[in-house]
């Protein structure tokens, strides 16, 4: 299963990777982190909690 990171956690590879400082490692956790989050996101979707359309939708994020 996919693991959320704590935000600082996220903000400090995000620091790192904008200086080439972010192990390979660190940028996998940050997409496990975000591929979490779309997963609850989608898991929440269901009880229509982002309107009709979805969270995508209300992100601007859809196709």
């Amino acid at each position: 299963m996919m693991k959320a990171q704590t935000e600082r956690f996220v903000n400090t590879v995000r620091g790192k990777a904008l200086v080439g400082h972010a192990s390979p490692d660190e940028l996998m956790k940050v997409f496990q982190h975000i591929d979490a989050l779309e997963n609850f996101l989608d898991e929440n979707d269901q009880d229509d909690a982002f309107g009709t359309e979805g969270w995508r939708h209300t992100l601007g994020v859809d196709d």
